[in-house]
């Protein structure tokens, strides 16, 4: 049996020219790629490295086959997009199409190849397996929304609200009650002391990156997929509501000071004589005193005793950011162009008094696998945020500018975690463009962000005031 595109009609707008499209580049369902991929995404945001310990899958535990230390949703995502080239009527010219329409992800893949190399030729005490859930992942489901259609890119959006909102949830109840979904375990120990909330996403910084994402998303972009707007302002009131529960102190900062940018620039706006909805009216002034009334009634109840205390004493964690750079004091020629060798790698750690490891993404690439292919790595990276603004617009600014602070206070990719992957489905699904949008002559519309919005000139005269609707 062969497997097939199942291809659909496409109706043509009469006022346009008509655009020319490759063969390559059929419009229409993609059956099981699209099954796959949608299967690929909701394991991807439901079933975290303690998930998949709890299920008796050694994910991060020492021992067991390669095979289980990768995500299923990698499984997932790879497949699907190796079924997407093999049932094309045009293989190769698809394949060959979908690179050079994706080349920052194409070098991204390249990158990650070379570095593969690079660890097993040099750097035999090094796994390389990190590189497929940390980056690769985060390439192919790049390649996969390059011609994902609008139905299907409507339900994985769908979906991501879907599981976003259970995950703020779930991660409420258990800072609340102490109570977990799945056990908090780091190196075969369970963090029976941790107060925060892993709920779907698993580790809190993971969980805090793609809960902030989310949120900035909805704060930022206008147009946002599979959500009414009635409901983007309780939902994002429940995002914030969630990131003291899940701990993230960066994280946590960054939400609150773009919320208060945001509603700044709203309340700038409406000064100058802008409109606001009857509906938006009510809501705030429903929902803030209620917000305000809980968030008082927690903190006398005294929920928010532990977060509170992150800020006040960090046990060293913000002053061990700093000293990670002590690493490359006195760093060898060798070192420099190499990385380091593990044990010596772990030894310069013990002796800097680096107790949490190297939290920062881009310094432990450096350390481990020194300046040169770290920086073709860091040029992949970049490539791949490019296509990333290709796809999403001006819109995923703000959201990209967070993912990269947030890696860059972190393990983040230079260890084995989704911190590019779930952002990237947050962030594609929710606000890029879907592949009829992607065919066509005309640009994504560059005013679907709240950068956009600023510096706009000033209404007309009557054209303020309250809008019954």
């Amino acid at each position: 049996m062969t497997a097939r595109w199942t291809i659909g009609e496409r109706a043509l707008d009469r006022s346009r020219p008509a655009v020319p499209q490759p063969a390559t580049l059929q419009p229409g369902s993609r059956g099981i790629v699209d099954l796959l991929f949608f299967l690929g995404v909701v394991a991807l945001l439901s079933l975290s490295d303690f998930a998949l310990e709890f299920f008796g899958l050694p994910y991060n535990s020492p021992g067991g086959s390669i095979i289980v230390k990768i995500h299923p949703a990698t499984y997932l995502f790879s497949v699907a997009l190796g079924l997407a080239v093999i049932a094309n009527p045009n293989p190769v010219g698809y394949l060959a199409s979908l690179l050079l329409r994706c080349m920052g992800s194409t070098f991204l893949l390249l990158a990650c190849i070379l570095l593969w190399i690079f660890i097993s030729r040099y750097k035999g005490d090094q796994p390389a397996s990190f590189l497929i859930d940390a980056i690769i992942v985060a390439a192919i489901i790049y390649m996969l929304f390059a011609d994902v259609g609008e139905r299907t890119h409507l339900a994985i959006a769908r979906a991501v609200h879907v599981l976003m909102i259970t995950n703020c949830c779930l991660a409420m109840i258990e800072g609340a009650s102490g109570w977990r979904l799945f056990p908090f375990v780091m190196s075969d120990t369970e963090q029976v002391w941790e107060y925060r909330a892993t709920a779907l996403l698993g580790h809190p910084l993971g969980g805090a990156l793609a809960t902030g994402v989310y949120a900035i998303v909805l704060m930022t972009v206008k147009d946002v997929r599979g959500l009414s707007e009635r409901w983007r302002l309780p939902i994002i009131l429940l995002c914030m509501a969630t990131m003291p529960f899940i701990g993230s102190r960066v994280s946590f900062t960054v939400v609150y000071m773009t919320a208060a940018a945001v509603l700044g620039l709203r309340l700038l706006r409406f000064l100058r004589g802008g409109a606001v909805s009857l509906r938006a009216l009510v809501a705030v002034l429903v929902l803030l005193p209620l917000v305000a009334l809980v968030i008082f009634a927690l903190y006398q109840m005294g929920v928010f005793d532990n977060f509170i205390n992150r800020f006040i004493n960090d046990k060293g964690s913000a002053n061990s950011r700093l000293r990670l750079f002590e690493l490359f004091d006195g760093i060898g020629l060798i070192n420099m162009l190499l990385g380091y060798r593990m044990a010596s790698l772990e030894t310069q750690v013990r002796l800097t008094g680096l107790a949490e490891g190297i939290e920062n993404s881009w310094a432990g690439h450096a350390v481990r696998y020194g300046v040169v292919i770290t920086g073709v790595l860091w040029f992949g990276i970049a490539a791949w945020f490019v296509d990333m603004l290709r796809s999403a617009g001006r819109g995923a600014i703000l959201p990209l500018a967070y993912i990269f602070l947030i890696l860059s206070t972190t393990v983040g990719i230079s260890g084995k975690t989704t911190m590019m992957s779930v952002p990237a489905v947050i962030i594609l699904a929710l606000s890029g463009r879907s592949r009829n949008a992607a065919l066509s002559r005309l640009p994504a519309d560059a005013g679907n962000d709240v950068l956009s919005r600023i510096g706009r000139g000033v209404p007309l005269p009557g054209s303020g005031g309250v809008r019954l609707s």
